[in-house]
């Protein structure tokens, strides 16, 4: 068979198959969809969960040593149910999680994982640089609830409910109160 630059022999195994980049781009965009569709339904501490798994290799941990008192229906069954919905892991014998069952870590949350990073599966803002300054005043991002404004303080010299304008920013210079 005479393949173009644009399609990939990829051996499977017991099988090989042909595939255009862009049908891998797709198969891949869709897994990639469905892990990230799944994770805001992943609370923190599950994350946690999922960050110990994958510092170690696929199959390396058993369910027992990621919580020692495991019981089917539990928080933590729910928990290995989520992250196996979300595409991450798999019971590597059988189809049930069990304390003594080995945690696998399927391929393709390996290479997400590995290349584009916990933020990069989750959708988290990049993290700041120790360099970088967030100048936004505390609160300035909460949500505003809609009231009545109240007034500002008076001040030496202005009248009470009297509004910022530009000339107060550099007031504090000239008043007597903050020279010390």
């Amino acid at each position: 068979m005479n393949l173009t630059q644009s399609e990939i022999d990829l051996d499977l195994g017991s099988v090989t198959m042909s595939c255009s980049t862009d049908e891998i781009a797709t198969v891949l965009a869709g897994l990639l969809r469905e892990m990230r569709s799944a994770a805001p339904f992943i609370r923190p501490d599950e994350r946690d969960v999922l960050r110990q798994i994958m510092a170690h290799d696929s199959g390396a941990l058993a369910v027992a040593e990621v919580f020692p008192d495991f019981a089917r229906g539990s928080e933590a069954h729910t928990t290995l149910r989520k992250l196996r919905t979300a595409q991450f892991i798999r019971p590597a014998g059988r189809d049930c999680w069990d304390p003594h069952e080995h945690i696998e870590i399927r391929p393709f949350a390996r290479v997400v994982w590995d290349r584009l990073g916990e933020a990069g599966v989750f959708g988290d803002p990049p993290a700041l640089d120790e360099d970088d300054v967030d100048l936004a005043l505390p609160g300035a991002d909460d949500p505003v609830e809609e009231s009545e404004p109240e007034p500002a303080p008076a001040r030496k010299g202005k009248r009470a409910g009297a509004q910022w304008d530009e000339g107060d920013v550099l007031d504090f210079l000239n008043d007597e109160d903050t020279k010390g």
